[in-house]
Parts: C-alpha cells; structure tokens; sequence
C-alpha cells in the first residue's frame, strides 16, 4: 500500500522540524496480535481473581452501604449522582448469589480488574512504536504486564476495587478514554502524508462519545479532555496540515469565517460554563438557561452549518468535512452525558411514593437541582487559603503517589518518564499536563485540610493519575532490559508465534 509506503517519509523541512522534534525516528505504529488480546485477558482475569479472593463479604466501610443502597434502589447517590455506576451497577443485583451487597462489591471489582485490560493494551502500543517485529517480545510484553499488575495490585486502586465504591469506574473509563486516544493520535499521525486530509472519521467519533461517557460516573476526567484539547488536537493537526498544497489554502481562506464565529461560540460557552459552574454558588431555575445554552450553542451552530452547506451543494471543501465530523462528535458527546437524565427521571419516579421513601440522595425533579447535584455545589469550596496550607496539600499529593508502589517501582518509574521524552514526546506532555491539570484542579477547588481524616479520605480522587506512573514504569522496565541486553550481548528470550 502507497500509503504505508511513504507514511514516515519527511517530504519537507517543516515536517523534518516540527514532525520529527517529536517523532526523531519516525512512526511505525505496534499492530495489535491475538495474542496481545490473550495477555490483555489473562491480565484481567488474574486480577480479577485477586480481587474476588480479597472482596468485601458484604456491607463494607465509607460509602458503600449508602451506594449499595441507592444503586439498588435505583436512585440518586451522593452528589455527583454516578447514574454509570447505578445503571451498570443495578444489572449485577440480579446475580443469583451473595447478598445485594456482595454482588454490588463484585460488579466494582469486575470494572476494577477491567481497567488492567484497557491499560495493558495502552501501554502495549507506546511500547511497540517503532519495535513491532511481528513477534512475541520480551522487550514490550513484559514490562506492559510488570505496569498493568503493579497497577491492579496498587494501594489504592486494590482498596477500592474490593469495597464498593465508585471509583474502579470512574478509572476504568479513564483507562479506556486513554487507549481510544491513543487510537486516534495513531491514525491522525499515521496518515497524516496523504494527499486530502484524514480525520480519523470512526475513532474521532468514538473519541468524542467516550469522553462524553467518561464524565458520566465522576467529573475527574475532565481535566484530561481538557487536556486533550491543549496538547493533542492542536500538535496532532498542525502535524498533519502542514504541507497539503495551495488548494488547502485556499479552501481554508475561503471557509475562515466559519471557524472565527466557531472561536467566538466556543468562547461564549466557556464562559458560561466558568460562570455557573465555579462563580455560582448554586444554580437557581432562572439560570438554567445558561447551562442549557453552554450545552447546545455549538452543536447547534455546527448542526445548521452542515445542513445548510449539503444542502446548498457546495464545491468540496476540507474545512466543510472537518465541521461535519465534529457536529456528530458533538451529539455523540452530549448523548452520552445525557444519561445524566437517568437521576432527573427517577427522582419524579421516587417523589410520589409514600414514606419511607426508597433512598435517593437530593429531590432531582428539576433541572436546576439536577445540574447542583452533577457539579457537586452541596459541597463548596473548604480548607484555608493560606500559602503554607497550599505547599502541605501538594506535599501530601506527592506522597499520595509515592504510597501506591514500592521504591523500586518509582525509581523505574522516573527513569521511564525520561525515555518517553526521546521517545514519544506528544506521550509525555500529554500525560505530565493531564496529571498537572487534575492535581491542581483538586488542590484549588476542593481545597483540602490537611487532618488525618481528610488526607487518608483525599486519595481516591487520585488514582486515574497512577495510570501515567504505571506507564512510566513500563518505559523504565522496557530501559532496563535494553540496558542488560546490551551488556550481555546475546539477545534475550523472544519467541515466534
């Protein structure tokens, strides 16, 4: 295939400059083998197993009995509601063993061992770029199982896969959201030397769908879209415009104003969002507006865009295609959030019945109370504002990463974020900015005290971000290989399948 032919050819010296200060020795991408899929199941399953022997028998500490109980009920929990976790959740009450409460311990333990499959494959694809031989490595599969159970058995992520909690979700979502990013960042890069522009249609699609769901069981992986919006989308289609002739001009200046009104409603919906969503204290009914507005100003814009361009057939225009993509990644993204309505229907369900009503956390009947609930206004803003209560508090978020694996691990671990500089860059920033974002989100929003208590109770909050160290100790394990395989000269185990 031409394509495949010529897809790391440096064809101009803005793509040696820009393209390679990123990708120095090109972009060979790791193809996935059965038995990549095989490990990826053996992983899960093994931690499974570890976390069915270690579950919680019944009723557990923290949340769980008021989460087993609005789950099972199916109502609201604790704010932001985990309407993922109770849909989800509920379908495993129906198992015929164990008390409701063992079976709800069980379906977190499931997405909990869930998260070291997405995980492994992840890891699996930054191991191979560049090094697919075709054959089973110990060079890449070893040091993607090392992280993915270092992972799994990690302090926090095991504690909380074993008890209950909504948590396991929230990071197996966020594992999965990595590893379709990944997918997409392949393909966008892979084929970015064609002649018209590649958007990567189906996993854009998919993309923006996943990052819509991923929000729907906590907001913590926010800040990693956030993210992907800073590193990703702007790196990844500078990388594959450059370079695409006077006819890609042309149409741009053609289509430009469309993507200034597009800069403008964007801006519009940010600020709408920083104002109900952080400045408000509450969300009253006559506000509700603004959320809805911030919800479908775009997508609106973007919808009346592509209809009325198909319909007024138009000469081919790249700009056209780019919008089109992203008014169905925009739907795709607010019908996933959208399940958020599940807490707004069953609350109406709830209220009629007589006391005791069955528990649901809050009276969601209302939009507004509704949208309170998802942005978790019932908790404010704690802690102190002193300088010295903010240098404790990232002190302590160090330490939270420094808890989940042993001295050895982190040293590995360093040593990986290091090569990953020199090896996949885009990889690194993303990943460094991502866990920035969320540490400093959760420092300056939640504002924590720095007690016994609400330290040990902070924690979970975290755990996604233990994704990029267990990353970074595969690189550093997939190092120190290297390192001992030059040393011996002789190549180590590698076995043909």
């Amino acid at each position: 295939m031409e394509i495949e032919k010529n897809v790391n050819k440096k064809d101009t010296l803005v793509e040696n400059n820009f393209f390679g200060w990123f990708y120095p020795k090109g972009y060979t991408p790791y193809k996935f083998k059965f038995y990549d899929i095989l490990l990826a199941l053996g992983t899960f399953i093994v931690v499974f197993i570890g976390y069915i022997m270690t579950l919680t028998p019944s009723v557990g500490a923290g949340d769980n009995g008021e989460l087993t109980t609005t789950l099972y009920n199916m109502g609201a929990g604790h704010p932001p509601g985990y309407p993922l976790y109770g849909i989800v959740g509920k379908l495993f009450t129906f198992l015929p063993f164990g008390d409701i409460a063992y079976r709800v311990n069980l379906f977190v333990a499931f997405f909990g061992a869930l998260t070291t499959f997405f995980l492994f494959l992840f890891i699996l694809k930054i191991l191979g770029l560049n090094r697919d031989n075709g054959k089973l490595s110990l060079f890449i599969h070893f040091p993607a199982l090392v992280a993915s159970f270092s992972f799994g058995f990690s302090f926090s992520h095991w504690g909380q896969s074993v008890g209950g909690e909504v948590y396991p979700m929230n990071v197996f979502l966020v594992s999965l959201m990595l590893f379709v990013m990944y997918l997409w960042v392949e393909e966008m890069i892979y084929f970015r030397t064609q002649k018209e522009v590649h958007f990567a249609d189906r996993k854009t699609l998919l993309l923006f769908f996943v990052m819509g769901l991923s929000i729907t069981n906590h907001q913590l992986p926010f800040w990693y879209i956030v993210a992907f919006g800073v590193v990703f989308l702007p790196i990844v289609v500078i990388m594959v415009v450059f370079d695409k002739g006077k006819d890609f001009e042309v149409q741009l200046e053609e289509r430009l104003w469309v993507f200034i009104i597009f800069l403008i409603l964007s801006l519009i919906t940010i600020m709408l969002f920083w104002d109900f969503g952080f400045k408000m204290r509450m969300i009253l009914p006559k506000d509700t507006w603004k959320v809805l507005t911030a919800i479908f100003l775009v997508p609106s814009f973007l919808t009346t865009y592509t209809i009325t361009i198909k319909l007024m057939k138009l000469s081919k225009n790249w700009v056209d295609k780019f919008f089109e993509i992203l008014t169905y990644g925009a739907w795709l993204f607010i019908f996933a959030v959208s399940i958020y309505l599940y807490l707004l229907v069953r609350g109406k369900a709830l209220a009629p019945l007589e006391d005791p009503k069955p528990l649901s956390w809050g009276d969601t009947q209302r939009l507004d109370i509704l949208f309170n609930h998802m942005l978790r206004k019932q908790y404010g803003v704690g802690g102190g504002k002193e300088l010295i209560n903010k240098l404790g508090q990232f002190m302590v978020v160090l330490k939270y990463y420094y808890e989940q694996y042993h001295v050895t691990q982190i040293i590995l671990g360093i040593i990986g974020m290091i090569y990953l500089y020199f090896k996949d860059k885009l990889w690194l920033f993303f990943s460094l900015l991502a866990m920035a974002f969320l540490n400093l989100a959760l420092v300056l929003f939640i504002n924590f005290e720095l007690d016994v208590r609400t330290i040990f109770f902070q924690e979970v909050f975290f755990i996604q971000n233990f994704l990029f160290v267990a990353l970074y100790i595969a690189l550093g394990s997939q190092v120190l290989l290297d390192i001992i395989n030059y040393f011996t000269k002789k190549p180590l185990f590698t076995k043909k399948i």
